[in-house]
């Protein structure tokens, strides 16, 4: 079971982070990180601790480029492996931009590791059987995308 990749916008990316309520020196994962842009923005914006998942070393050479030249060294860091064998216990935010079918699987992991009150921000797809505590709709350039915000 994999997700195709499809770049979050940044300003989707922008609005998941602020919905999420991120605050300095919290730590955002994004499994599925793809180039990181989710992650960059974390740390230099909202002053996070950032760490990216991919299983495709192209993306994760890409996102540890991209590190090194915007200075992220110690604040944004990328994972190679597979988002399953992550374990999330050190986040406080979780962003998805997965698939429904990928997030139902990743729930119950979540769950498990999450400690109580992180946050979980999925952009267009719901996690399947959590109820969000807040959704918005975000008008961009060719379509409409939705985010949804999880409290465990």
């Amino acid at each position: 079971m994999s997700a195709p990749y499809v770049p979050t916008p940044r300003d989707i990316a922008f609005e998941m982070l602020k919905l999420a309520n991120v605050k300095p020196g919290e730590i955002v994962v994004d499994p599925g990180a793809g180039e990181c842009g989710i992650i960059t923005l974390a740390v230099t914006i909202f002053n996070a601790i950032g760490i990216g998942i991919e299983i495709n070393p192209a993306l994760v050479r890409s996102c540890i480029e991209s590190f090194e030249k915007l200075g992220l060294r110690g604040r944004a860091y990328i994972v190679w492996g597979d988002l399953f064998d992550f374990d999330y216990s050190i986040a406080d935010v979780v962003t998805l931009y997965l698939g429904s079918d990928i997030n139902e699987k990743l729930k119950s992991k979540l769950n498990k590791e999450l400690k109580h009150g992180a946050r979980v921000v999925s952009h267009d797809f719901e996690v399947p059987g959590w109820q969000p505590i807040n959704s918005m709709i975000i008008n961009g350039p060719f379509r409409t995308h939705r985010i949804y915000l999880y409290i465990i």
